[in-house]
């Protein structure tokens, strides 16, 4: 399946964001895996355990604020908003790198399948708004997607090789994360396509190298105006919220969210106006299996 190809139908006609921008956020599918709590709750420095009790009632009241049909969905434009900025990601990011590095590393096959379950709003679909759930398979290996021949679509194995390949140092991950996923707007700043690029490894990390993964976000982290939020996900999950700072006019942004125990990427937002959710995408499922239709 051509995932960017759909993507990027999915608001042709929409004055914002652009097709490139929407292409990103679109990409960002969701990951909360059938693993288990393997990784730590967010620290109390990240102001979650003494806000706790304000976070539930901020979290209560954006729920409460939904519309839903008599079909029992969620209706657009009532999407869940932010319960809690965190401010510089920084320090998440950093700690991220070493409860993800601490994970016991894959053994993946050729021959074998990623399979994906997902579930996505987008208040730009007029006949199918939201929530959607979809079952995915994608190749592990699949040479018509490695070596450039499908540009930034980069397989799971390739994408692999790439974790597995990278140097120690931030400064050279992110130069090798600018190559793997080339510029595609002759706009874009080199903090943009440094972030843009890094947060596509992350969302994209359907088999895990746990020391090449934290590399991208120990180097992450030193981007400047990496910024984290406490949010919904479409699933009405709580999720770690990553965005780029000023990245676009208008306050819109594109968000990586992250499971707030594991780290892993667990969905993606796009926001327009630091208010309206128009994507909203949560992974309910993912894993390795055998053959295309198997489920983990």
């Amino acid at each position: 399946m051509d995932e960017m190809t759909a993507v990027r139908e999915l608001r042709a006609d929409a004055p914002a964001p652009s097709r490139a921008r929407l292409a990103e956020g679109r990409e960002r599918l969701l990951q909360e895996t059938r693993r288990g709590a393997r990784g730590r709750r967010l620290r109390a420095d990240w102001r979650l355990a003494t806000v706790g009790a304000a976070v539930a009632i901020t979290a209560a009241a954006v729920i409460g604020t939904q519309v839903v049909g008599d079909d029992g969905r969620t209706q657009p434009g009532s999407q869940p908003r932010y319960t809690l900025e965190l401010g510089s990601a920084k320090n998440l990011l950093n700690e991220a790198a070493d409860v993800i590095a601490a994970r016991p590393p894959a053994n993946p096959r050729d021959g074998q399948w990623v399979y994906l379950k997902s579930v996505e709003t987008n208040t730009t679909d007029e006949e199918q708004p939201g929530p959607h759930t979809s079952e995915n398979w994608i190749k592990y290996a699949d040479p018509s997607m490695e070596d450039g021949k499908a540009g930034d679509d980069h397989s799971p194995r390739e994408q692999y090789g790439f974790l597995k390949s990278l140097p120690d140092d931030p400064e050279r991950v992110r130069a090798e994360a600018r190559a793997f996923f080339n510029a595609t707007d002759p706009g874009e700043t080199r903090t943009q396509h440094e972030y843009r690029a890094l947060s596509a490894i992350i969302s994209r990390a359907y088999v895990i190298d746990p020391e090449g993964l934290a590399k991208v976000y120990r180097a992450m982290a030193t981007i400047p105006g990496v910024r984290a939020a406490q949010v919904l996900d479409a699933a009405g999950r709580d999720a770690i919220a990553l965005y780029l700072k000023g990245d676009s006019p208008g306050g819109s942004r594109d968000e990586t969210l992250l499971d707030p125990t594991t780290y892993l990427s667990s969905g993606y937002r796009f926001v327009e106006r630091e208010d309206q959710v128009v994507l909203n995408g949560a992974r309910l499922a993912m894993g390795l299996v055998e053959e295309k239709g198997e489920r983990p």
